[in-house]
């Protein structure tokens, strides 16, 4: 029965691959050309010296004690 469930999957998303993108070929095109597109580089985020930091809960414990 599994191969039965899997069977219908993979031929589900071959459908859909045909259906959108009319071929295997322009599928993998299509996901080559994601992966070669440059990506938008993430913001650098500085936090100051001395405010955060595992070690700022590690003092606060030891103050309690």
């Amino acid at each position: 029965m599994d191969d039965d469930i899997l069977g219908s999957t993979v031929r589900q998303l071959i459908g859909e691959i045909f259906t959108r993108y009319g071929s295997i070929d322009a599928f993998c095109d299509y996901l080559r050309g994601l992966l070669d597109a440059p990506t938008l580089p993430l913001p650098i985020v500085s936090v100051p010296a001395g405010r955060g930091g595992r070690h700022r809960l590690e003092e606060r414990v030891a103050w309690h004690r």
